[in-house]
């Protein structure tokens, strides 16, 4: 019986592509000016955007991999992701890509010598020739802490 294939939607960030797991996105729109800033949050967070009534928390994933900060403008592609417990969060990357079926035995682990902290990927992919980092969202980010922050405090109305 042939193993059945995952789906991951790719994003370019410099001339690297990345990928999350298909069924984790939401939605892929542009970047927005509405997206608001917060005070005292980590530097790869942007701010929030309201979403149809929810607060989602923006990151910058380029900054959070330890790279240059993003430029925002309007080519900039903003991935609206959700984590298991349905918390929403948005990550700038530079374009979407494309939408690959990966089976297990096509993603490797990353050699021992790449310096990456393993638990931050879900493996690497070799597909037409080039190399898809496949991230582990619930790792690289603290839903529960972005959400903290970015959620107004209703108790003090």
């Amino acid at each position: 019986m042939a193993e059945v294939a995952k789906e991951y939607l790719s994003f370019l960030i410099d001339e690297d592509e990345y990928g999350v797991h298909i069924l984790d996105v939401k939605e892929v729109r542009g970047w927005s000016a509405e997206v608001r800033s917060l005070p005292n949050t980590a530097s790869y967070m942007l701010g929030v955007l309201e979403l149809r009534g929810e607060y989602i928390p923006i990151v910058d994933l380029r900054q959070r991999l330890g790279m240059t900060a993003a430029v925002l403008n309007n080519t900039t592609v903003v991935v609206i992701v959700k984590n298991e417990e349905e918390q929403s969060l948005g990550i700038i990357v530079d374009a979407v890509a494309e939408v690959y079926q990966l089976t297990s035995e096509q993603i490797k682990s990353a050699p021992g010598y790449v310096k990456i902290d393993q638990k931050l990927i879900d493996g690497i992919a070799s597909v037409n020739g080039r190399h898809v980092v496949l991230i582990h969202l619930d790792q690289l980010f603290d839903f529960d802490e972005l959400h903290s922050v970015a959620q107004p405090d209703m108790s003090a109305t």
